[in-house]
């Protein structure tokens, strides 16, 4: 509209000026009202542009999905805020822009936010760290910062765009927490803990390792396949098939009993409980505890031969001993107590020493399975 009037103008003037002055001075007249003209249209064009850029812009910044604002460097007062920031930190447009970016901060953290904000207004720096925000109701979660200076409406200023990263820093410290308690967990056991790679085939042991087997942390003990190998010739089909059958199904938790070698060359029986971890199916790390029973194995197994023996003796007490004992009463009511007839006597006498002998390698026998319990 404006172009259409200087045209007008220019027009106007131009032929009043070809009638009442002359002609060359007219033409200068007309052709700088034209340049005139010419650049008032630039002008004209130019803004436009830069408007119609600056809606474009504007319309990118509030729908953008990560929450974003720009900030006064002196005042540190919202200047603008995104939708996204009013979605996700629960503040209307209105209350944010009566507000300062400390008060989206923990108040401890007040102190170390300005000498950060100062920090970035003496470097151009882009990436600002984490930090723990909070929301109008009160929740707390941490963002990533990313940082860069601006000039908004002829106010020195800082556009930040906060990248929600609390579920990562969650996790990160859940990890941490993990980790610590596992290397505590390793020193304080006497146990043999590892953990085995099951990409690699790689394992790390504990100082259980040295203290039960008496192996030392070598590059053999870095390899499963050292553990495989010392595992006892009659149990390794049986544990390498559990297992493989735990892996199959994807079980998380597997247990087995089996002797393992010491470095001397004898064998302990030790219980194995560990928990495999997997990622898309595919086994990643197995974790474990390899616990000496070798004591209570060979304590049970004492027991239940004492208590096969016992049965024994429990029966010779019952069955055997009884036949003697019965032949001698039997013997003794036969006695001629007259001693009229001698010959009875004598045979009965030789029927005695034969059951009496017959009861004394009983009575042997029985001290014989007293001893295997001792």
């Amino acid at each position: 509209m404006m172009s259409i009037i200087l045209l007008f103008v220019v027009i106007s003037i131009n032929s009043y000026l070809l009638i009442k002055l002359p002609a060359e001075y007219a033409l200068w007249i007309t052709g700088t009202l034209l340049l005139l003209v010419v650049a008032c249209l630039l002008v004209l064009i130019s803004s436009s542009w830069f408007r119609k850029r600056s809606l474009q812009f504007e319309q990118l910044f509030n729908e953008y999905p990560i929450p974003m604002w720009i900030y006064e460097k002196d005042t540190m007062r919202f200047l603008s805020v995104n939708n996204a920031a009013i979605r996700k930190y629960g503040y209307s447009r209105k209350e944010f822009l009566n507000m300062t970016i400390k008060d989206i901060h923990n108040q401890e953290d007040i102190s170390l936010l300005i000498e950060n904000t100062t920090e970035h207004y003496t470097m151009d720096a882009e990436y600002s760290g984490i930090w723990q925000h909070h929301k109008k109701d009160g929740h707390n979660f941490f963002v990533e910062i990313y940082s860069l200076p601006a000039v908004y409406y002829g106010k020195t200023a800082r556009f930040i765009m906060s990248k929600d990263v609390d579920a990562q820093v969650k996790a990160a410290r859940q990890a941490q927490e993990l980790g610590k308690r596992y290397e505590l967990l390793a020193q304080a056991t006497n146990d043999a803990v590892y953990d085995k790679d099951l990409l690699t085939n790689s394992v790390t042991w504990n100082h259980g390792l040295s203290d039960l087997f008496r192996h030392n942390n070598s590059p053999d003990t870095d390899l499963v396949q050292w553990w495989q190998e010392n595992i006892h010739a009659a149990d390794y089909r049986r544990i390498m098939g559990s297992l493989e059958k735990s892996i199959a199904a994807r079980s998380n938790f597997w247990s087995e009993e089996y002797r393992f070698r010491c470095a001397d060359g004898c064998y302990k029986y030790v219980i194995d409980r560990a928990f495999i971890m997997y990622e898309n199916n595919v086994p990643l790390r197995m974790i474990g505890i390899i616990h000496d029973i070798d004591k209570h194995v060979k304590q049970a197994r004492l027991l239940e031969e004492q208590n096969k023996t016992l049965k024994e003796i429990a029966w010779i007490n019952s069955h055997e001993i009884r036949r003697p004992v019965v032949s001698i009463l039997s013997i003794t009511d036969l006695f001629d107590k007259s001693n009229q007839d001698s010959h009875l006597n004598s045979q009965l006498m030789e029927w005695l020493y034969e059951s009496t002998q017959q009861l004394d390698n009983i009575i042997h026998k029985i001290e014989h399975k007293v001893k295997q319990l001792q």
